[in-house]
This record gives structure tokens, sequence and C-alpha cells, in this order.
């Protein structure tokens, strides 16, 4: 073991010399190093060294094979249990076909948890394929370079990588030129601060994370841009080293604890039940072998071993369902947090809204169109080289069908300022070499021949910081002799039509200052505010009616948002949102400590203006009071709060970053898709807590009646044969359910687990359930004489018989709070298993009675009459305790 850890140490060690090695280099040196240049790598040479680095995929060399899901299928505790009681059994008792028995519901469970699991993997690994991510590339092109996209998964050594804001690095990467580039590590260093990363030789001894001009694979871009050469890819990067060192686990969901909880909680109690029939049997019949082996089939009996299978089984089949609906499950258990899921916080932009933004108007001060203002937003947007959001799109395609590109293209751009969620604005630097835009007659509103202009847009309150003078019908005034609130006033105004609003400012050159090459976010300053734009993003038509539904399905929905209160009000109110309580922006979020915020969360639905951790701390409160929540974002501002809650929801075109931390992963971006996924999640919890219930009051009624029978009779009530073949039957009929119906009206609420709501259950059921089997035992004993040792092989066939019978026909009452067949049908298949069993019941005693030392007899047709009077009086009184139990608890399932 010590040698294995100095073995690590020195491989890390040598690792972080390797990157502190290139770190020291020059730009020209790596680039020769790695054979390549700054123009990027051709597709002939990727496709060699991708033969020679293999894909950069850490995951390439472990896909799983089917072997790996049938020995997993075997490692569930209960399966674990009923191979250590069949290995017991032929040890101890050579009985080998107690044994086998014991063994074939172990690997019918295993089996089907095999088949449900693989088929899933197969299911998952095709939706993946669905999902496309990429990464932005130079390739060479007539001695020159132009920008590309390809699979992650072929990027090599060599390339040259393109960043900016919500990326995630791709490779382990030197960077060749940056721009206020800011890079969160935390998955290497733990803080959750980004780091600013620059171009340029690094000489300090520090560990690969913190030298300036190495960005690693899977660090994510916060903020700025810049490119570099990949020196690392797949398991030869820091990461891939890190993964191959280091086991590490997904965060447990709480159905996942709760699952861990029941499973420790029925194992403990088998083995507490288990060693009380073994001594209760061996002391009063003196007859420890039988004891033993009785105590062994009673475990076995009471152990769920169908659990895994139906839980295992119901989640596929919720994936299937949701694949269908153009949704990739990355996280299996999140399926049934939807149905668990009370609150959903969302964006408007693509969800309420129609996520195609359409520019409307492009005012002066004087609320008149500006062909200097949509010229300058024009520029701004074209010349940037960051990612093209909504805003940007927009503009370029208003321009290009106004002829903007006539009178604003040409330009050269010096540098770029970008955007971040600090500042809430981005800035280019553009030049005016000369050229065919000078003949168009409008070269006065635009920069003169030879001249700079650095143009800014971005958010109104961040755009009027940085400006000390206003354009007013070609004056410049300051902006201390201007009216603001004038321009506020026509924002708000704007606002108030739903329609989202960007400032845009500007500063010619002024030597010395503007001059330089080099531009930074302190240089926007001295600004020229030249007017705003105005977009219309208009509701989805079918935003209204999902909100409803999702009200509807006891889903409270938040609207989170980073834009203006006017505006996201506004789209609110058309789309329906309950506007409870007032709107709370990031500036009022700040004011509050935890308290009060926890009581305006609750009495809240707009938040508009909130910066990335503002948004993470509403859904942390939210969780912290009890909530499940869900969340659904696409872009980087999103990206914290897709990790904190419950279900992280985003779609197929978001930002890397933003995929990288969701559960959900949409193709098509709806509100429809996510009340889909909350009423199936609803379904699968249904369908699961159907099995664990009908298990717990089953298994409890079970050992009570045992330990009674134990008590008072002079034989065993059931041969632990006969245990053993009851068991496997039922089982049989249970791996229908993850098909089964669920009542219209379990699905209009959210549900979540409770111990106390099983306690009860087990308890009302578990004991009814025993009433009916000590009336069967009187029945049998006093009715129909089987009450000497001579005849204890009728009443232990007549206890089989009622015991798998009435155990099959309970699950029709158990799986609905309605009147069962009549008002509730359950799903064909669950109902053709169920009537199977029955008729197993029936016939089993026929077929074997004949065997030499057979365990079973032929039961009189008098048992028949007797048997029908109690499974009706069982039914009735189920009925009856079920409509007690829902008024005194308050739901039945």
């Amino acid at each position: 073991m010590e040698k294995n850890s100095k073995a690590l140490k020195a491989k890390d060690q040598s690792l972080e010399a390797e990157f502190q090695s290139y770190a020291r280099m020059q730009a020209a040196d790596v680039l020769q190093k790695v054979k390549a240049d700054e123009n990027g790598i051709g597709e002939e040479e990727r496709g060699a060294r991708l033969d020679s680095y293999g894909s950069n995929d850490l995951h390439a060399s472990t896909k799983k094979h089917w072997w790996n899901f049938l020995l997993q299928s075997f490692t569930d505790a209960f399966i674990i249990m009923l191979l250590i009681l069949g290995t017991v059994t032929i040890i101890i008792e050579h009985d080998a076909l107690s044994a086998g028995i014991i063994y074939l519901l172990a690997c019918m469970s295993a089996g089907i948890r095999f088949v449900q699991d693989y088929r899933s993997y197969l299911d998952v690994e095709k939706l993946k394929n669905m999902e496309h991510d990429t990464v932005r590339v130079r390739v060479p092109d007539s001695g020159s370079w132009k920008e590309t996209e390809m699979p992650v998964e072929e990027l090599v050594p060599g390339d040259i990588e393109m960043i900016g804001s919500g990326d995630i690095v791709s490779g382990d990467l030197y960077l060749l030129a940056s721009k206020d580039l800011f890079l969160s590590e935390a998955a290497f260093t733990g803080e959750a601060v980004p780091v600013e990363k620059k171009a340029g030789c690094d000489t300090r001894n520090v560990n690969a994370a913190q030298l300036d001009n190495i960005c690693l694979s899977g660090s994510t871009v916060a903020s700025g841009t810049g490119y570099g050469v990949i020196i690392k890819t797949g398991h030869a990067s820091y990461l891939g080293h890190i993964s191959s060192t280091v086991e590490t686990g997904k965060q447990m969901t709480e159905f996942d604890r709760s699952l861990q909880k029941i499973t420790k909680i029925l194992i403990t109690y088998m083995v507490v039940v288990v060693i009380f029939v073994l001594f209760v049997n061996g002391l009063i019949k003196h007859n420890w072998l039988e004891a033993f082996l009785f105590a062994i089939s009673v475990a076995v009996g009471i152990t769920p071993n169908m659990l895994p299978m139906i839980v295992n089984g119901t989640l596929a089949k919720g994936a299937q369902f949701l694949a269908k609906k153009k949704t990739i499950v990355k996280n299996m258990s999140a399926i049934q947090n939807f149905g668990a899921m009370d609150t959903l916080c969302t964006d408007k932009t693509g969800t309420l809204t129609a996520d195609h933004i359409v520019l409307q108007r492009y005012l002066d001060i004087n609320g008149k169109n500006s062909h200097l203002v949509l010229n300058y937003a024009w520029m701004n947007s074209y010349y940037s080289t960051g990612v093209k959001n909504l805003i940007d799109r927009a503009i370029l395609e208003y321009g290009k069908s106004h002829d903007v590109p006539d009178f604003a293209g040409g330009y050269e751009k010096i540098d770029e300022i970008p955007y971040d969620f600090e500042r809430r604005r981005m800035s280019v630097l553009v030049y005016n070499p000369g050229g065919s835009q000078v003949s168009h007659g409008d070269e006065g509103v635009l920069p003169h021949h030879g001249e700079r202009v650095l143009i800014t847009k971005g958010a109104l309150e961040s755009v009027l910081a940085c400006c000390d003078k206003v354009r007013i019908d070609k004056q410049y005034i300051d902006i201390d002799d201007v009216d603001i609130e004038k321009i506020k006033q026509q924002a708000e105004e704007l606002n108030k039509d739903g329609l989202h609003i960007i400032a845009v400012a500007a500063r010619k050159s002024v030597p010395g200052v503007t001059d330089d090459d080099q531009f930074t976010a302190e240089d926007e300053h001295n600004m020229t505010f030249l007017g705003t734009v105005a977009f219309l993003d208009p509701p989805k038509p079918d935003a209204k009616d999902a909100i409803e539904g999702l009200y509807q399905a006891g889903v409270d929905v938040k609207v989170i948002s980073g834009d203006a209160p006017v505006v996201v009000q506004h789209i609110c109110h058309e789309v329906g949102l309950k506007e409870e309580g007032n709107v709370i922006d990031g500036t009022m979020l700040d004011g509050m400590d935890d308290e009060t915020l926890s009581k305006a969360v609750e009495n809240t639905n707009i938040f508009a203006r909130l910066s990335p951790m503002q948004k993470k701390r509403v859904v942390d409160m939210l969780r912290k009071n009890g909530h499940v929540v869900g969340y659904m974002g696409d872009g980087v501002n999103d990206a914290p709060s897709l990790h904190s809650a419950d279900v992280g929801i985003s779609v197929d075109n978001a930002t890397d970053v933003a995929k990288a931390s969701s559960d959900i992963i949409l193709l098509e971006k709806s509100l429809d898709v996510i009340l889909d996924g909350v009423k199936e999640g609803r379904r699968i919890s249904g369908n699961i807590i159907k099995y664990i219930k009908m298990a717990l009051s089953s298994n409890f009624g079970n050992v009570f009646s045992v330990l009674i029978a134990s008590l008072f009779l002079p034989f065993l009530p059931m041969m632990p044969l006969q245990i053993l073949i009851q068991n496997l039957v039922y089982d049989f009929t249970q791996i229908a359910i993850p098909w089964d119906n669920v009542d219209p009206e379990f699905l209009k609420q959210p549900h979540q687990w409770t111990m106390r709501s099983l306690t009860s259950f087990m308890n009302v059921m578990g004991g009814v359930s025993s009433c009916f089997d000590v009336l069967t035992f009187l029945c049998l004993w006093f009715v129909l004489g089987f009450n000497s040792i001579s005849m204890q092989s009728y009443f232990q066939t007549g206890w089989f018989v009622e015991g798998l019978i009435s155990q099959i026909m309970i699950v029709q009452f158990i799986r609905t709070a309605r009147r069962p067949i009549i008002d509730s049908h359950c799903d064909v298949r669950l109902a053709f298993a169920s009537i199977l069993g029955i008729i197993a019941a029936i016939l089993i005693p026929y077929m074997f009675c004949s065997l030499p030392n057979s365990v079973f007899v032929a039961l009189p047709y008098q048992y028949y009459i007797y048997l029908v009077i109690i499974l009706i009086l069982y039914s009735a009184t189920i009925e009856v305790v079920k409509k007690f139990y829902i008024r005194k608890f308050g739901s039945w399932l």
C-alpha cells in the first residue's frame, strides 16, 4: 500500500513538473514541440493524431460490456442475502431443492435487473449520441485560418482551441492569446472565485491549476476570450490523471438516500425476525435443524428481493418515455425527483417567450429612431468574437435586412472587452482604415478615416455609469446637465410594453488613451451616451396553458431572470404567472439576511436583475425551506443554480457548463416537456411506493402470523419449501408493476417519501393481513379439522393457497385509493400476471401431491368454499380500512 502511495506521489510530481515546463516555454517553442502552428492542423493530420493519441473522452476506454451489468446485478443487498441463505441451506440441511429455489429467486431478480439495466444503458448511449458537444478550433485555410466546430472527442494535441464565456475547456491548453479571460477551476482548486488566465511565460513553481498560461481541461470560462494550443487530451490530460487515481461518485439524491434507508431497515428487520423464529420453533418443537431451515425460508419470504428490479424497471421505463419526448436523462434518479418537485424556477427567455428576439426600435435620448445608435450597436455585435447571444443575433439579422453593413462595415477590430455578469456590458475598439464605406454619405456619424472608437453596449444602468456625456441632436452635453430620469423613464415605458432594452455608448480617439491597442474594463469611462435599442421576445403561444398545467399539478412556478423587473413582470402577466408579492431584484436580495429571504421566497414568484450567485441563493433557500426544486436554464449564469437544484434542466443548445451541471437535457425547450416529466416522475414514484408498501405490509403481517402459529401449533404453519415456492410465484406476479397505471389524482400533487407514512401503512395493513391469516388458521383447525400431526400437510397446504392468493389479490387494493377493478384498472400485463399467479396457487397442490415425500396434498372442495368467504371478507375489510386510513392520514400511497 505504501509502495503504491509513493508511486502515485511520484507520478503526480512528474505531471506537475511537465506542466511547469510547458508554462516556462515561449509560445513558438510550445507550438514546435506539439508540431503545430497558430493556423491549426488539417483534417488528415488530425486523423493521424487521433489514431496516435486516442479519443478525447475519459469514458472511451471504460465503455461497459454486458457482463459488467450481469455481475453488477448480483451486488444488491437483498440478492446477496438470498445467495447466502441458499448456500447455508445446501451446506447445513443438504436440501438441494430448497436451495435451488432460493438460487432461482436470486437469479430471477438479478436477471430481470440485468435486462433492465443493460437495456437502459443502451438507450442512454443512443440518447447521448443525440447530444452534440462541440469545440471551436482553428483550421488552415488558404495560408491563414478559419474557425470551425467539431466534436469534442476528436480534439487532439496541436489543435488551436478558441474559448469564450460559457465554454468548457476541452483539453489541457497553453494560452497563446487572451482578453480578460477568467476561468472557474473549482474542480481542481475548490475555489469558487474565477481566476485570471493570460498569455506569456510563467516561471513559478506552482501546481498546474495555478499557472497563468495553462487552462486545464474541464475548467469553465467565466468571462473573456482566448485561444491556445492543446498539449494534452483524454486520459493524458490533468483531469484524466485525476480520474484514473481518484474514485469519485455522484452526490446521492433524496430518492437514493430513501432507498438506502429502507434497505437497511428491512435487512435489520429480517435478521431480528429470523433469530426470533429460529429460537421460538427450536425451543418449542425441539427440532433445531427443521427450525433453522424454516427460519431461512421465512427470511427469504420477507426479503423484498424484487425491489431492485422494480426501481430500475420503473426508472428505465421513465427514461424511455421521456426519450420519446426528445429528452435526455443523464441522471436516472432525477426522474423520480421530477415527481417530487413542487417548485420550478426558470428564466423567461425561451421558456415563457418564443426565444426569437426581434429588434423593434433604436432610439436617441429624444425617443426618435437614430441610425447612429443602430450602426454602433451593429458594429459592437459584429466585431465581438465571443459567443453571439440572442441580442447580438437580433441586431445582426436586422442589420443585414436593412443594409447596415454598407454603412457600418469595412472596419477593423483592434481589441475588445468581453461581457461579464458583474459589469453587464461589453465593448469593442474599432478602426476606420478608409475604404468603400466612405462614399455612402453617413460618414459623419461613424469614425472618420484613421479614427478609432470604443463602442459599448449593455444594461442601461451599467452603460450610464461609464458615461460623462450625452449626444443630443448631434451636440455633446455633459451628463450632469441632462435629465437622466428622462432616459430611464423612456426605457421604463418600453419595458412596460414588454420590450427588452440595451444602451449604447461610444468614445472616439483620445491621444495617449484610445491610441493603445490593449484595453481593459478600466478603460470604459468618459464615454458618450448615444441611445437605446429595444427588442421584443413575444410570449410562447402554449406557455400560458403549460403554466396552468403545472399549477394544476401542484408545482409552483417562479421566474428568476437577469432582465429588467418591468419586462419580466410584463411577460409573466401575459402568460398567467401568479404575481404574488413584490418583484425582488438583485439589490433588494443583497439587502436581505437569510431569515428575511426565507420568508420572501415563499411569497414572491418574480425575481429580476439577479446575478448567477444570487439565483443560486434563491434556489438554496427554497430547498432549505423544504421544497423539492427544479431549475431550468441554459446559460453560464445558470450553472450554479442547475448544480444546486434537486433537478437541473437544460437544453441541447445550452452552454457547455450548463449542460454539464444538468440532470435532464431537453432537445426542445418547452414547459410542456417539463409537465410530462413531472407526471412521469409521479407515475414512477407511485409504482415504486406501491411495491414497497405491498412488501412491508405483507411481510409484517406474515411475520406476526408465523410467530402466532409457531407459539400455538404443534407443527410448522407452512413447510420451508412451500414458503419458497410461494415467494417465487408471488415475485413473478410483481414483474409487471413498472408498467402499471397510476390514478389521475395521484399525478396532481407532488409526493415525498417519509418513513412515517411507510410505518403507519405497514402497521395498519400488516395488522389486517395477520388478522385474516389467524382467521384462516381457525377455519383450518376448528372448521375443517386439520388439527393433528397427521393432518398438518392439509393445514400447511391450505395456508399456502390462501396466503398466496391473498397476497396477489391485495395488489389490486393497494395499488389505488379508488375501488379496484370498478373505478381503477391496472395495466393488462399486471392483470395477466396476477391471474396466472392465482391459477398457479390453486393448481400447484394438485400437480405436486402425487410426488414422493411431497409437502402438498389435494385439498377437499369444502376448503375452497371457506377460502372464497375469507377472501371476500378480506377484500371488504380492506376497503373499509382504506377509507378510515385516508381520512386519518390524508393519502393512501
